[in-house]
Formats: structure tokens, sequence, C-alpha cells
């Protein structure tokens, strides 16, 4: 079956109508990289290394090489996931 460009142009406004109308909201796609480097707070890394927040707590004191992974934005403080990681991996 094929269709000409009037009907391709009929059927993509009722795609669109229809989309509108039920109010469905495509996100963005979010690239290899940003999904690599999400940015996490220290619960979210804790859940993400499936570790306790104490241990997470804990390797902030007391290990240089992970001290190094944490990025503070004025008050707040987080972590990359990419950047964790590669640390899992040493």
């Amino acid at each position: 079956m094929t269709f000409s460009d009037n009907d391709m142009r009929t059927l993509a406004r009722y795609v669109a109508e229809e989309l509108r109308a039920n109010q469905i909201v495509q996100q963005p796609m979010m690239t290899m990289k940003e999904k690599r480097s999400r940015r996490l707070d220290i619960g979210q890394a804790a859940e993400y290394m499936n570790r306790s927040r104490s241990t997470i707590d804990r390797w902030r004191k007391s290990k240089p090489e992970f001290k190094v992974l944490e990025h503070i934005d004025g008050t707040s403080t987080y972590f990359l996931t990419n950047e964790l990681d590669e640390y899992l991996n040493q």
C-alpha cells in the first residue's frame, strides 16, 4: 500500500492532533554522555553504588581517592555517575 503526499500530511496532522488532545509529552532523549555523567546527591550515589549512606560518608572522610570524586556546587555536594563507575571498576 502506498500513500500520496496528501494522505501523509493528513495522517501526520491527525497524529499531532491526537497527541495534543491526549497531552502526551515525550521527554527529550538523553545522549550516552549525559546518561553517564548524571549528577547524584550523596544518597543517590549510595543507592547507585549499592552501598549504604554511612559507607559513602566514611569513604568521603577516609579515602582520598574517593574524596576527589566530590563536586561542590554552592552548598550541595554531588557525584557524577561516570566517575563513580570508574572508581568502582578500579
